[in-house]
This record gives structure tokens, C-alpha cells and sequence, in this order.
């Protein structure tokens, strides 16, 4: 994939594919907080939706499944012998094989090699993870990056609801953060935690600090507390795995300085991009999801008095539309579903029988006990009747309440195109329940996607309560 390289940009696309177009030794921190546990939340919507598409709502469970992919890359790793990490996937095959974790180590193996090749010399990288995966990643960054570069194994520690019967109540995240040499950059962080216990006080009550108290306090150790965000956080978006800006304005002022360049290869919800910017780094961020790249100038930079980072990789119009379309069909499948507001993209790209994403309206409607959506994709040009009537046969099938068609042009036969399914009652409004949408009338109607679409309140995607609230993916 040639990507163009422009700091100050976010990336749609998979950062595997968008870094290997970047420099070497270019970047000065990276900070990743990549999907380590399942996403539940997500799961949860679709639970109780009456959808029978098992196979479907099972992807949810865990992106990190062990499936064809997943053994596929395992074996590209391995024969990967530049790549220092590929022995030790080996080792994990033999220790833990066709697991989820031998999937998911695989995956960061091989974007771990391309960041220590875009890695300054005197660049650090931190690696956010938890305390199921962190002794795996760990050994697959001694390898690429090195045993001797390994710096600190930092605990973030935080308090949150939750007890359990059976075991200590689970309170904390591990950093792994490495040096791409023993020449990094890093400031001690501020002095900010109370002193009083650790001076020495004369009878008049004059500080002593010839024991080697620092006069400004105690260092801050390997151990952080910081509050994890609370319900009631002004930065809080919901996000499922949001961090707080606390956290990570730390980081980015321990590695790095004003005007360094720092990277997020796994941006979600922009914290590390709305830190980064905050104190005058210049920034990349890259996501899988355009939906996440759009959140992040709306709800991090805009905010802030911060102009929104150009998009690379996202149509911006019915010709770049075409495009991706046609080059990489599920980016263009995904994309065209995060155009509307409350649907959301089926993880199974094959086998899906043609169900690319989901809805679901936030109320029952009155004549039926039905409330899912399954959405069609097509980037092909012409007629999509044939895909009409498959989505309609999906609707039925599938025991959902309606249908969206996203198509790329406009379908001006949809009047003609017949189904037999009520219409949708909610009060005193019907709603059609098949609907088509096409990028076309999406860029004629100035980018509005409900001046195209009559629908129902839709429940968030993330959490089943309302879209259109500003808490975007409240617990």
C-alpha cells in the first residue's frame, strides 16, 4: 500500500498497512493502546435484538479469534526471519496453539517490527496492555526491540467499581515502555505527589533534606495512580476502552518534546492524538474505523480550539467514493456504513450472507416485538435490485425489524422494487422498512444522511441507549 506520509493527519485503514509507507526513524514516541480484550459492550446490544445470526453475533466476542487468518499469519510470521519476534512465535505455537492469544501475538508481532523501523533512535514506545497479554508482549518486544532496551514495566493503577468472591479485585493496566536505544528521550515527570511523610523536620519545624530528600518531593515511581474516568468526567466520551487524558498527557511529557512527532497507531477515541496536540507535538493517528477518525475532531480537537487533522484514506467524494469501491471493497463496506449514525459493520467479511452491518431502533415499535435493522453493502455500479430482494429474503430470515441497501449511486427504480413486509408503527409515524441510501445522494444532500433515511431513534451501537446523545458510547 502506498500511503502518502504527513504528520498532523490521521490514517483510516489497518496501521499495518498505513506504516509501511512511513520513513524510517522518523517518529519520536509511539504511544498504542491496541483491543486487548473482547468487546463485550458491543456484544451486548445484539444480545436481545431476536436476530438469528449466530455466527455473526459471535465475531463480537472477540476480534482476536483463532480462525484461517489467524493461522495464516502465524506462519507469515514465522517464516518472517528479518523479523526478530518470529522465534518467538514459534515458541508460542508450540506453547499455546491455535489460542486466541497465539492470534493476537502474531498480529502486534508484526506491527511491533514496522514501528521499531519507523522509531527514531532516540525514540521511546509505549505498549498499553493488560495483565493477560502483558508477560506474551513483553518477550515479543524483547525480541524486536531489545532485552537491553526495556525500560520500565509501568502499573497504572486506578479505582473502579466491580468486587468479586473469588480472587483480588482487578485494578490495573501494564505499559510497556522500550527504547529504541539507550539514547531516549525522557523528562522525570512532575514532583506531584505529597511530600509531607517523606521530609525530616527539625524541632522548629524547619524541613531538613540533608538525608537526600529531593526539596520538591518524591520521584514518581513505576506504579500510577490516576483516576481511571468517571461517570460524570467532562472528558468522558463512553468510549469502551477510553483512557484518561491524565494518563496519557504523562507519557507524552516523559518521552517526548514540543514539537516531536508522535504516533497512535490504534487512535479509537483520540486520546493520545488530544493530548499530543494539547502540549504542541505534532501527531499521526490511524483506526480501523472511519467512525472513530470522524469523533476525533469533533469531540477532541474542535473542543479545543484545535482545527480538525485532515482524513487520508476516507472518500471525499463520489470519485474517491468509486475508488475505494473498487481497490478495497470492505474498507469502502465499512466506510459507507459509518456514514449513518447508529449502524454499525459486521466483523465477518465472508460468509455473512450478505448481512454487512446492524441497527437497532432504541423502542419497541407498536405492531411488532422486532427492533434490529440488517444492513446490505454494494459498490457496484447499476441496477441492485438482485440485491433488494436479498435483503429482503435476509430481513425475513434473520427475524428483523428492517432493512438499509447502502448502494453507490442512486437507485431511481427503488419505487418499482417490491417486498411483503409491514410497515414499522411507532405512534403516530410509519416507517418504510426497507430503505435504500446511496453515497451519491448522500454527497448531493451536503453530507446528511437523515435527509435520505426516515428512521426511528436507533440505539447506540456500544451500549443500547440513545445515539444522539453527546456521552457517545456510554456504559
Amino acid at each position: 500500500m502506498n500511503t502518502p506520509f504527513a504528520p498532523n493527519t490521521l490514517y483510516y485503514g489497518d496501521c499495518l498497512d498505513v506504516m509501511a509507507g512511513f520513513p524510517d526513524s522518523y517518529i519520536d514516541l509511539i504511544c498504542l493502546d491496541p483491543p486487548f480484550n473482547s468487546n463485550e459492550k458491543y456484544n451486548k446490544v445484539f444480545k436481545d435484538s431476536g436476530l438469528r445470526i449466530d455466527p455473526q453475533i459471535k465475531a463480537f466476542d472477540d476480534v482476536w479469534l483463532w480462525d484461517g487468518a489467524s493461522a495464516e499469519r502465524v506462519a507469515r510470521v514465522k517464516n518472517a526471519v528479518a523479523n526478530p519476534a518470529s522465534k518467538v512465535i514459534a515458541g508460542f505455537e508450540g506453547f499455546i496453539p491455535r489460542s486466541k492469544m497465539l492470534s493476537y501475538t502474531s498480529y502486534m508481532a508484526e506491527r511491533l517490527f514496522i514501528m521499531h523501523r519507523i522509531l527514531k533512535e532516540t525514540g521511546s514506545i509505549y505498549l498499553h496492555c493488560d495483565p493477560y497479554a502483558s508477560h506474551y508482549l513483553k518477550l515479543v518486544m524483547d525480541a524486536i526491540f531489545g532485552e537491553k532496551n526495556f525500560r520500565n514495566e509501568i502499573v497504572w493503577c486506578y479505582h473502579a467499581g466491580g468486587a468479586t468472591k473469588k480472587h483480588f479485585p482487578k485494578k490495573h493496566d501494564i505499559l510497556l515502555l522500550y527504547g529504541k536505544n539507550a539514547n531516549v528521550s525522557y523528562h522525570d515527570a512532575p514532583r506531584g505527589i505529597p511530600y509531607r511523610d517523606f521530609y525530616a523536620y527539625d524541632q522548629k519545624g524547619n524541613i531538613q533534606i540533608d538525608k537526600g530528600y529531593h526539596p520538591d518531593g518524591k520521584m514518581v515511581p513505576d506504579w500510577w495512580e490516576i483516576s481511571a474516568i468517571s461517570s460524570v468526567a467532562s472528558e468522558r466520551l463512553g468510549y469502551p476502552t477510553q483512557k484518561p487524558l491524565a494518563l496519557y498527557e504523562r507519557i507524552i511529557k516523559a518521552s517526548s518534546n514540543s514539537g516531536d512527532l508522535v504516533l497512535e497507531p490504534f487512535a479509537g477515541c483520540g486520546t493520545t492524538i488530544e493530548a499530543a496536540k494539547k502540549n504542541r507535538r505534532d501527531v499521526i493517528g490511524i483506526d480501523i474505523l472511519p467512525f472513530a477518525l470522524r469523533l476525533i475532531n469533533r469531540y477532541r480537537l474542535a473542543p479545543n480550539g484545535i482545527d480538525p487533522l485532515p482524513i487520508i484514506g476516507v472518500p471525499v467524494d463520489m470519485d474517491t467514493a468509486r475508488q475505494l469501491a473498487k481497490t478495497v471493497p470492505f474498507k469502502f463496506q465499512d466506510w459507507a456504513i459509518s456514514l449513518i449514525d447508529g449502524l454499525a459493520s459486521n466483523p465477518q467479511k465472508v460468509g455473512d450472507d450478505g448481512i454487512d452491518g446492524f441497527g437497532m431502533f432504541l423502542n419497541t415499535p407498536d405492531n411488532m416485538e422486532r427492533k434490529a435493522i440488517i444492513v446490505q453493502v454494494t459498490g457496484a455500479a447499476g441496477s441492485q435490485k438482485a440485491k433488494f430482494d436479498r435483503l429482503h429474503a435476509n430481513i425475513l430470515n434473520e427475524n428483523a425489524a428492517m432493512g438499509i441497501l447502502i448502494t453507490l449511486d442512486a437507485q431511481n427504480a427503488q419505487g418499482n422494487w417490491k417486498h411483503t413486509l409491514d410497515p414499522i408503527r411507532m405512534g403516530e409515524t410509519t416507517y418504510v422498512p426497507i430503505q435504500c441510501f446511496s453515497v451519491e445522494e448522500y454527497y448531493r444532500n451536503n453530507e446528511q444522511w437523515d435527509r435520505i433515511l426516515t428512521l426511528p431513534s436507533l440505539a447506540n451501537p456500544w451500549t443500547g441507549k440513545h445515539m444522539q446523545q453527546k456521552i457517545l458510547f456510554e456504559a
